[in-house]
């Protein structure tokens, strides 16, 4: 099965310890994060390695409800993702300091358990939808530190692998 990589990035004009602190709070994705809903944590701690949290998230038309666990979080670089229940995927912050902004790059890895139609519905469905929800969610982050007006474009790319 073939794994799917979608990658963005965007950077922010703000440096980076305000940035992955608005970035990392659960209780602000809502506020920029398109297509996703209903965040909560689904265990006693709320943030860093070893949360779950729960929500909503629309894919292809579907709402699926789903839950990731948090792995490997550094405090102002990043963390990863790791989907324990709905369609089997992985995510990767990545938060880069450069002087006064911020780069943040966000990566999802996916495939698709659909054996003959898979390689298809994700090169016309899910790879497109996906590349301009992180654009869009990334671009958006942009924004709430930017300002409106000030926004540059967000740079991205999706491969398969």
């Amino acid at each position: 099965m073939a794994i799917t990589r979608v990658e963005a990035s965007v950077e922010v004009s703000a440096p980076v310890t305000e940035v992955f602190a608005y970035a990392s709070d659960w209780r602000r994705w809502e506020e920029w994060w398109q297509g996703v809903s209903s965040f909560r944590p689904t265990t006693e701690i709320t943030r860093g390695t070893g949360t779950r949290y729960a929500y909503k998230a629309w894919i292809a038309g579907v709402t699926m409800n789903l839950e990731t666990e948090i792995h490997d979080f550094v405090e102002n670089v990043g963390w990863k993702g790791v989907v324990t229940k709905g369609p089997p995927h992985r995510t990767q912050w990545v938060f880069e300091a450069r002087g006064a902004t911020t780069r943040l790059t966000y990566i999802l890895e996916y495939s698709l358990p659909v054996p003959l139609l898979g390689p298809l519905l994700d090169s016309l469905l899910m790879r497109p939808g996906w590349q301009r929800m992180l654009e869009r969610s990334l671009q958006n982050l942009k924004t709430h530190f930017d300002g409106q007006g000030r926004s540059q474009p967000t740079e991205g790319k999706a491969t398969g692998t």
